[in-house]
């Protein structure tokens, strides 16, 4: 069904991109407008009788419907803006944004948006995104001084037409650098168990879990995540490759993942657990609220474990430590991931808006200290409060976590919005020290062994055209093999030539030629 709807959607694109790049060059000119007398450039509200905007956003299951949320609520008062929504969750996310773009109904504003580099650049360049770089310059103070405070940040959003179609997230967090994987610390204490240095150590830890069931839940899961894509973040280093959705550079050479020595090495690693039922056998199709129904059951797991265990007190998470990075066969380097604090695509002003100069001023204030407080924290009072050394506090409701109480006024928590997370915010949040431990935690055991796969780039026409007639049947063909060779359905020894050789055909190579050509240029400009 997904994949039928992917088919119709890239046949839309195709019918109307020849109509959307003959608007006489729209998305050559930033399309600002004088604005209405409605309109405040300074101030608030910002326009002084309300309007209605129309957003499309990536909403997450922990949250509730965006219209109840404290965030939008306390925004419309600020500003007299108000919002119909379009939201939806994961894949459905994605489809939806798609067939918005091929359709051409479009909403008003994309806020968490998960935008690529590849939609940003070709719905910009068709006039269906609107260039940002002069409503940044007048109506957007906030948003310019981090410009000015990162010198990469602007060339890190800038599209090769030249043009700022989409504005980013900033994390800083020391928590966000790299993927964490997490330990059921109660077990290991009953097991008398250290943290594992090695992948034999790793299975033998996990082959402990399940044997001795230190926790006493009967149905023990040794090693779960939410989705097979977590897991490779997480234990793919260790066994060499340190990726980015399949592409990463070693001495300035890209390489593709899928087809190398250490992620078959990977694969066996995981067949030979989940033939053991030490990986969960429901990764491959459990849901998110299925995923995290196992946290009294699991022993190492891939989401923090307030979440994950479901606790009200935050200072129990010190009791789950963070998964070191370990070695293996085929690695002798402590490796993890290094992510970017720059997080791109997550809000852009469409071609349909009639109002391009308000609807900046309303993303701006989130580049603001108070506006990534109402991101990311929600209602003072209700979902946090700030304690006599001014620094902030997570609250909860009576049965739920603090995390699930946060996310019912601020889609910063389960959303990628555009936010300002700062060192200094962070640091603020010394009232919690449970969190500035696992902060430490992170540093210690990870940050020195995070390595960046692939810099931020973008794409020519030409390589973006390579990958997107590419991608979608590479990536469709990698996951179904990957899925058929952990459970076993296929013999990873007897198939691999055959796997490797149908993606070669489906072109990796030209794939890794647009990335090599990107890096290249990325390169130089260093």
């Amino acid at each position: 069904m997904k994949k039928s709807l992917l088919m119709v959607v890239m046949l839309l694109v195709t019918a109307v991109i020849m109509a959307a790049c003959s608007d006489d060059g729209e998305g050559d000119s930033d399309a600002t407008s004088e604005p209405d007398e409605n309109f405040n450039a300074t101030g608030y509200p910002i326009v002084d009788e309300p309007i209605t905007l129309q957003l499309m956003g990536k909403s997450s299951p922990i949250q509730p419907e965006w219209g109840e949320m404290g965030f939008f609520q306390e925004m419309e008062e600020l500003t007299n803006i108000a919002f119909e929504f379009r939201t939806a969750a994961a894949d459905d996310f994605t489809q939806s944004k798609q067939l918005a773009f091929a359709s051409l109904d479009l909403p008003d504003l994309f806020y968490g948006a998960d935008l690529t580099a590849g939609e940003e650049a070709d719905y910009g360049s068709q006039g269906l995104l609107i260039p940002l770089e002069d409503l940044i310059e007048e109506y957007a103070p906030n948003f310019k001084r981090l410009m000015d405070e990162k010198p990469d940040l602007a060339a890190s959003i800038t599209t090769p037409d030249g043009h700022i179609y989409a504005l980013p997230g900033i994390d800083e967090s020391v928590t966000s650098k790299t993927p964490i994987m997490w330990m059921n610390g109660p077990w290991l204490e009953a097991l008398g168990a250290d943290k594992p240095e090695t992948m034999d150590d790793f299975y033998e830890l996990l082959k402990r879990f399940k044997e001795e069931d230190p926790g006493n839940v009967g149905n023990v899961i040794p090693l779960t995540a939410n989705s097979p894509a977590d897991l490779r973040l997480g234990l793919l280093p260790n066994f060499g490759i340190v990726q980015n959705d399949g592409i990463y550079e070693e001495d300035g050479e890209v390489k593709f993942a899928w087809v190398q020595d250490e992620y078959k090495e990977y694969l066996k690693f995981l067949n030979r657990l989940y033939e053991e039922e030490l990986l969960d056998n429901e990764m491959f199709s459990h849901t998110w609220e299925q995923f995290v129904a196992k946290g009294s059951q699991t022993g190492i797991f891939s989401t923090w474990p307030i979440v994950q265990v479901g606790f009200e007190d935050p200072a129990e998470a010190l009791n789950y430590p963070v998964l070191p990075p370990m070695t293996s066969a085929t690695n002798d380097e402590k490796l993890t991931v290094l992510l970017s604090e720059i997080r791109r695509g997550r809000a852009a002003i469409t071609s349909e808006n009639e109002h391009p100069e308000a609807t900046m001023r309303w993303i701006d204030h989130a580049y603001s200290e108070e506006g990534t407080i109402l991101s990311r924290l929600g209602k003072e009072g209700v979902t946090y409060e700030i304690n006599e050394d001014n620094q902030w506090v997570l609250l909860s409701e009576d049965g739920l976590s603090t995390t699930e109480t946060n996310a019912k006024h601020a889609p910063g928590v389960g959303t990628n919005v555009p936010m300002n997370l700062t060192e200094e915010f962070f640091a603020s949040e010394g009232g919690n020290p449970t969190i500035l431990e696992i902060y430490d935690w992170v540093a210690e055991e990870l940050i020195p062994y995070a390595k960046s796969p692939f810099p931020l780039v973008y794409f020519t026409d030409e390589e973006q055209r390579v990958i997107n007639t590419r991608k979608p049947d590479i990536d469709s063909y990698f996951q179904q093999m990957e899925a058929q060779f952990i459970t076993g359905a296929q013999d990873i020894d007897a198939a691999w030539d055959e796997y490797v050789s149908t993606l070669e055909q489906q072109g990796i190579g030209e794939l890794v030629e647009a990335h090599q050509s990107a890096y290249d240029r990325w390169k130089e400009a260093q």
